[in-house]
C-alpha cells in the first residue's frame, strides 16, 4: 500500500517551513547538493559588497498543487561592488534557518555559469522556490 500526504498536508508542511526567519546565501566552494549535504558543505562568499539576503514569511506565495509550491514574490539582486574575497567564485546559493543554522535548501547554478568571477557591477538574481510533492 502506498502511502500519500494530501496537498493541503503539503501546502501546512511549506507553510511551518518558511514561517521562519530563514537567509538566502552564495556559496563560493565547488559543491555540488546532494541529499547529506548540511549548511558546512558550503562555504560562502564574502567581499566586492556581498550581504545575505533574509527572506520573509510575508513575501512567499505558496500553492496546492502537485507538487505544491512556494514562490518568493521578488527577485533578491546580489551587486557586486568588486571582487569577493578567495576562492573568487560563486558556484550557487543555500537557505538556513536563523534559529539553528540548518541548511534548508541548496541549489547548484547551471554547469554554464560556474564558477562565476563577479566583478564591480556585476549581478546575480535569485527567484527564491520551493516545492513538495508526496513520493511513494
Amino acid at each position: 500500500m502506498s502511502q500519500v500526504v494530501p496537498n493541503q498536508l503539503e501546502v501546512e508542511i511549506l507553510t511551518n517551513l518558511l514561517n521562519t526567519a530563514i537567509t538566502l546565501r552564495l556559496y563560493g566552494n565547488n559543491a555540488t547538493p546532494a541529499a547529506g549535504s548540511t549548511a558546512a558543505s558550503f562555504t560562502e562568499i564574502a567581499g566586492g559588497g556581498y550581504a545575505a539576503k533574509a527572506l520573509t514569511f510575508a513575501n512567499w506565495v505558496i500553492t496546492a498543487g502537485d507538487p505544491s509550491t512556494a514562490q518568493y514574490n521578488a527577485v533578491q539582486q546580489f551587486i557586486f561592488t568588486g571582487v569577493i574575497n578567495a576562492p573568487g567564485t560563486i558556484y550557487g546559493y543555500y537557505v538556513t534557518r536563523n534559529s539553528d543554522g540548518h541548511l534548508l535548501w541548496a541549489e547548484r547554478f547551471a554547469a554554464a555559469l560556474v564558477p562565476f568571477a563577479p566583478i564591480a557591477g556585476s549581478q546575480i538574481n535569485i527567484l527564491p522556490a520551493f516545492s513538495a510533492q508526496s513520493q511513494f
